[in-house]
C-alpha cells in the first residue's frame, strides 16, 4: 500500500512511513491491444480483467470473456487517469468468480477499491465498505468537527478554513474468506492543523507525530491510520464491515 510523509516527521515514524507511492506506470498499447491485469483471470477461467486501448485509441479496463476473447464491456468506475500499465491494476476475484475487486490509483497517493458483481456476463458495482469510521468513530467525529478531510488532489486554497488535510487514502481487498466474505486493508495519512493531540481519537489504529513548530504558529500533528476489516457482501449490491483490527507499523530491524 502507498505511504508518504512530510519531511518534518522525525526519526522513528519517518523511518516507518517511507514513501512508496511510485511514479506513473505507463505502457504504449497498440490500438485494439488488451493485456491481462495482475490477478485478472477468474478462478473458473471464464472471465478476465484486462487493460488496453479500443480501436478508437481510448484506454480503459474491461471485462473480457476469457475463452472467446470477446470484450464484454468497460468497467467505467475503475480509475484510469494516472496509470496505463497492466500491472498497475490488481484484480481480486472471489473464489466462486461471482465478485471481483479491482484496485488502481486515481492519484499518486490515492488507491481506489472498486467491487463488482459478475452476473450473466454483466458487471454491477457493489458498495465498497469503509473501515475508518467503524474502527475509529471518535476520529471521524474529529474530522467532521475540523470541517472534514481534504482530498489529496484538491488545491490548498480549497481548504483554507479546514484544520485537517488528508494526504493519502488507500483501500484494497487483500483476501477472500468465502464467496461472500473478504478482508479489506485501508490506510490514510492526515495533517492536523491545530495543537489538539489526536492520539486518543485514533487509539491503537494509528501513529501520531507532532510537527515542528514554525514561528508563532502552534504546532499541529501528522497522523497515520491503518486497519484491516472483515467484510460481508449483502443483497442489493451492498456490503458491511463485520469487524476491524489495527495493523501495526512494520519497522526494519
Amino acid at each position: 500500500m502507498m505511504r508518504i510523509v512530510s519531511s518534518t516527521l522525525s526519526g522513528a515514524l519517518l523511518f516507518a512511513l517511507i514513501p512508496i507511492a511510485g511514479a506513473t506506470a505507463t505502457y504504449d498499447y497498440k490500438r485494439g491491444e488488451f493485456l491481462l491485469v495482475t490477478g485478472g483471470k477468474s478462478p473458473d477461467k471464464k472471465y478476465s480483467i484486462v487493460a488496453g486501448e479500443n480501436k478508437k485509441g481510448e484506454f480503459g479496463v474491461y471485462l473480457m470473456d476469457a475463452q472467446s476473447k470477446q470484450m464484454i464491456g468497460r468497467l467505467e468506475e475503475v480509475p484510469t487517469d494516472l496509470d496505463s500499465a497492466p500491472d498497475a491494476y490488481r484484480a481480486h476475484w472471489a473464489p466462486d468468480s461471482k465478485h471481483v475487486g479491482i484496485s488502481s490509483r486515481s492519484d499518486r497517493h490515492i488507491l481506489a477499491n472498486v467491487i463488482y458483481r459478475i452476473d450473466n456476463r454483466r458487471a454491477y458495482r457493489v458498495e465498497t465498505p469503509q473501515l475508518r469510521c467503524t474502527a475509529v468513530p471518535k476520529f471521524c467525529e474529529l474530522e467532521k468537527e475540523l470541517k472534514g478531510a481534504r482530498e489529496p488532489n484538491q488545491q490548498d486554497e480549497d481548504d483554507s478554513d479546514s484544520k485537517i488535510r488528508q494526504t493519502t487514502d488507500t483501500s484494497e481487498i487483500v483476501k477472500w474468506l468465502s464467496p461472500t466474505r473478504f478482508v479489506v486493508s485501508e490506510e490514510g495519512q492526515f495533517q492536523i492543523r491545530e495543537p489538539r493531540d489526536p492520539t486518543a481519537a485514533i487509539g491503537e489504529y494509528g501513529e501520531v507525530e507532532k510537527e515542528d513548530q514554525q514561528g508563532d504558529t502552534p504546532a499541529g500533528y501528522f497522523l497515520w491510520f491503518e486497519a484491516e476489516g472483515d467484510c460481508e457482501l449483502l443483497p442489493n449490491d451492498k456490503s458491511r464491515v463485520l469487524s476491524t483490527h489495527p495493523v501495526k507499523i512494520k519497522k526494519d530491524e
